[in-house]
């Protein structure tokens, strides 16, 4: 279901996209992590993101 409403869609956009992935576990962390919650690896990358159309 698309979201109309544009604050909405920013605050989805936001908790969705902004986050790091480790490379190891592929556990979500948030942004501001420096290792893995889960395996504490510092091997750690930011969500791939492509514009939209």
């Amino acid at each position: 279901m698309p979201i109309s409403d544009p604050i909405k869609k920013q605050i989805a956009v936001k908790s969705l996209l902004f986050v790091k992935i480790c490379r190891k576990c592929y556990a979500r962390n948030p942004v501001s992590a420096k290792k893995c919650r889960r395996c504490k690896s510092k091997q750690l990358r930011y969500k791939k993101r492509e514009k939209s159309k």
